[in-house]
């Protein structure tokens, strides 16, 4: 990537989504069926994702604490927050509900993606995040969540992005095990790109993997 990229979603996803056909992920369900997810599906999805994020008042600058395992909602989540202006924070360690709740808490995250993979853990917390306005759950339907996987297919595409500059912040990356280190990466970095956001949200797997083990 180049310095002039101002909005990665925008100018990387939606170019590649002019060729209809043309394939992002490939994807391997347990059992081993496969499916083809191409840019114009993460186009679409993760317009439909800024536009829940913007219905729940998230709004340019705010941050979105994402808490996923490897799937396409953790895509659809980080590339939504993009097109939203929102700063998508990965969370790298739901070890510990300390760990987890002093994260949420610095990163100044008014909104929680997260997957059933961490509910326990999640709500051990959810009463000591004051700043956290919604909880977005998906796989699964929870008291005092909203249903990720209902409002995203329900809502229309078509979500106008927020224009930003190559020099706003855009991912927050916590170090694991740290509810103190944590690296601001901006629209126009060269430092991440597909591999690189693969490779975040392959260390959050870990990461989540190691907490299902211990419930």
């Amino acid at each position: 990537m180049t310095t002039s990229v101002s909005n990665f979603a925008v100018d990387v996803v939606d170019r590649h989504a002019r060729e209809p056909g043309r394939v992002a992920l490939r994807w391997q369900y347990a059992g081993g069926v496969t499916t083809d997810v191409t840019f114009l599906d993460m186009k679409i999805r993760s317009e439909k994702v800024a536009y829940v994020l913007h219905q729940h008042g998230v709004r340019p600058g705010h941050r979105v604490f994402i808490l996923l395992p490897p799937s396409t909602a953790w895509w659809e989540s980080v590339l939504g927050c993009m097109r939203a202006g929102a700063v998508a924070v990965l969370g790298q360690d739901a070890s510990t509900s300390q760990v987890l709740k002093d994260q949420i808490n610095r990163s100044r995250s008014s909104l929680v993606i997260a997957s059933d993979a961490v509910a326990e853990v999640i709500g051990l917390i959810m009463g000591d995040c004051g700043r956290i306005t919604h909880w977005l759950s998906v796989g699964w339907e929870r008291e005092g969540w909203v249903d990720f996987d209902r409002r995203v297919s329900l809502a229309p595409a078509g979500f106008t992005a927020v224009e930003t500059q190559g020099t706003d912040p855009c991912i927050v990356v916590y170090d694991q095990g740290s509810s103190t280190t944590e690296t601001t990466h901006r629209h126009g970095d060269e430092g991440y790109d597909l591999e690189q956001l693969d490779a975040w949200r392959d260390g959050l797997a870990i990461a989540l993997h190691e907490v299902s083990e211990q419930s």
